[in-house]
């Protein structure tokens, strides 16, 4: 820009130029944050599942290798810090696990069927155990967007 009075020439920014690159900046930063947390609260999801699918997987272990039944309280939530759900065998739907509810491990090697939905602001997970093993078989995400 040349002056018109001297006939100097200016290099530089203008207020405004700098002004909408920090804007930019900010809007970038933003969407990265956001895109932070997604990610944060689909991994705390996924390692709420891993807890259940771990306790599940110890429990039978621990039955078979004290040749006793085991029983996990399914109202205590599993351990996890989200919210937990239950199918039985026969059941159409999840629902919350009454008081007292149980899951049991034989010492047999083998544990009662059931799914487990463990879910928090990031979506839910679905988890379907195999009575034999006691490993979860099925897994269903779903991740909210």
């Amino acid at each position: 820009m040349r002056s018109p009075a001297r006939g100097i020439c200016y290099s530089g920014f203008t207020l405004i130029e700098v002004c909408v690159a920090m804007a930019i900046g900010v809007l970038i930063l933003g969407v990265a944050t956001l895109s932070m947390a997604g990610v944060q609260g689909e991994a705390r999801l996924k390692k709420m599942a891993a807890q259940v699918e771990a306790r599940a997987r110890g429990s039978l272990l621990e039955a078979v290798m004290e040749q006793r039944a085991v029983r996990v309280d399914l109202a205590g939530g599993l351990g996890v810090d989200g919210r937990v759900q239950v199918r039985r065998v026969g059941e159409r739907a999840f629902r919350n696990p009454q008081k007292g509810e149980v899951w049991d491990f034989s010492p047999t090697g083998v544990c009662e069927p059931v799914s487990v939905r463990v879910s928090n602001e990031a979506g839910e997970i679905e988890l379907e155990f195999d009575p034999l093993t006691g490993v979860a078989v099925r897994k269903e995400v779903r991740v909210k967007s």
